[in-house]
Order: structure tokens, then sequence, then C-alpha cells
């Protein structure tokens, strides 16, 4: 009887871990875990990163490029939990940007199939894939400044 009860207890954990959800990726990491374990990887794993402590307060966490290569990462969180990435690129030409959106764009297509295409113009740009553990946005504005912008969402909208 003891051998029964344990079996049935076992496969209720089986089956209650198994219900938990899954997160998108970001660098590797998923984003089920907590906001300050994932900034701390990130500044353990990408060379020259430093955080903001100007821009960073309770609901987010800016990481700068120290060699000013225009590249910074915000991770917004909630109770320590991730809500959102955003990663922004900005260059000094549009080829530069086009040629990142581009080849940015034949990635996640390959692990999230083909976006949903908001805008798709020479100068602004954007596409927004979903699956069942995320979605990301990708946005490329190639105007004054161009820029690069790639929104890594827990959430499961628009």
């Amino acid at each position: 009887m003891k051998k029964l009860m344990l079996a049935v207890a076992a496969l209720c954990l089986v089956f209650a871990c198994s219900g938990e959800r899954e997160y998108i990726s970001y660098r590797g990491h998923s984003m089920g875990m907590s906001a300050k374990a994932m900034v701390d990887s990130l500044l353990a794993e990408v060379q020259n990163l430093a955080v903001d402590t100007d821009k960073s307060g309770e609901t987010s966490t800016v990481l700068v490029d120290t060699m000013a290569r225009n590249f910074s990462i915000t991770v917004y969180q909630q109770n320590d939990t991730i809500t959102d990435i955003l990663e922004n690129y900005s260059a000094s030409y549009n080829d530069s940007t086009s040629n990142l959106w581009q080849s940015l764009h034949d990635q996640f297509e390959k692990e999230f199939g083909w976006p949903n295409m908001g805008k798709h113009g020479d100068l602004h740009k954007e596409a927004f894939f979903k699956n069942d553990k995320g979605t990301i946005l990708l946005v490329l504005l190639n105007t004054y400044s161009p820029t690069v912008s790639v929104r890594y969402s827990t959430s499961m909208t628009e």
C-alpha cells in the first residue's frame, strides 16, 4: 500500500511539473530566471557591459556597452521576474542597421516561423514573432540616427 501511495504521489509530481510554463530564450538563458540572475549572467558573459546606474531603477536595469559601440540592453522586471528585455543598436549609416535587421529577422524566422509584418518599408520595418513561450518585436528605423531594436517579451500578446 505504501508503494502504491508513493507511486501515485510521484506521478502527481510529474504531472504538476510538466504543466510549468516554458519561456523564450535570451542569449541562451531562459527568461523565466530572476532578473538579477539574468543581469549577473549578462555582465559575466558579454564583454564590456556595465550597469548604467543613472538609467536603472526599481523596474529596469540598463546595461550599456563601455566600448561606445552604441549597444544597450534593458532588462525590465516586476518583483525580480523578467517581463521584457530590450536590445538597442544604433549605427552611423543605414546599410549596417538594414543588414543587422535582416540577419536577426532570418534567425527569428527559423525559430518562430513567418512573422506578422506591421510595417515593411525602406526606412521603417517591424516584424512580430510569437510562439507559446513568448514574443519578439524586431524594429528597424533608418532615419536620422539609424537604429535596430529587439524586444523579447514573456507576454503572449503584441
